[in-house]
């Protein structure tokens, strides 16, 4: 039978999850998920990151609930932990846009020579080849990134999986690309890599 939290304080169920109890785990969630939930959403305006949020939060109130010590309520540190996830997913997002502005600002003034054109052209050819041996959903997650240009979550949207589903069949697809590409020399690779695909696939491999 499962005991009664309903007369214990936040601080006080949390104590007992220290001590291994489960079950005041599962009370912590039951009191917080919804709460959380709402104040991430406020914040980052996309109920499936939200979640994400919310549970990795609580998944690692767990994992370190033995090195914790709350100077406060436990709610406080809840909501001061949940701000910093989302302050540090924002400064990830400024970053990567301004390696994506950076992107834009480099292929908006270069012009390849003759010689790096017909490396352009016969690398593509290459690329295309190596598509067509790509596990199906794979290529399609790549064919969505690199022809229609949607972002991980829209792809992931469009699919029906997550976006880490979608990270890891890109970074699957440049294993493959690289494989059949070893001709190629590490850098320049790489170089017409992004000229061909956009700094987007590679900050991601």
């Amino acid at each position: 039978m499962r005991q009664d939290y309903s007369t214990y304080t936040d601080e006080e169920v949390f104590l007992l999850v220290k001590k291994g109890d489960n079950d005041a785990f599962g009370e912590i969630f039951r009191r917080f998920w919804q709460e959380l939930l709402d104040a991430a959403y406020r914040r980052v305006k996309v109920q499936e990151t939200a979640m994400e949020m919310v549970q990795s939060l609580l998944v690692n109130l767990y994992i370190k609930r033995d090195k914790i010590v709350l100077s406060s309520s436990l709610r406080n540190y809840l909501h001061i932990s949940l701000k910093n996830k989302v302050l540090n997913a924002i400064r990830a997002e400024v970053v990567r846009n301004g390696y994506q502005q950076h992107a834009l600002a480099e292929r908006n003034v270069y012009q390849p020579d003759a010689a790096t054109a017909l490396q352009l052209k016969e690398l593509q050819e290459q690329i295309d080849a190596s598509c067509a041996e790509m596990p199906e959903k794979c290529r399609e997650v790549f064919y969505l990134s690199r022809k229609e240009h949607l972002s991980y979550q829209h792809i992931a949207q469009r699919l029906g999986i997550s976006v880490n589903t979608v990270e890891k069949h890109m970074v699957k697809a440049l294993k493959i690309l690289r494989s059949r590409l070893k001709e190629y020399n590490f850098t320049l690779f790489w170089l017409l890599v992004i000229v061909l695909l956009g700094w987007e696939i590679f900050s991601k491999f």
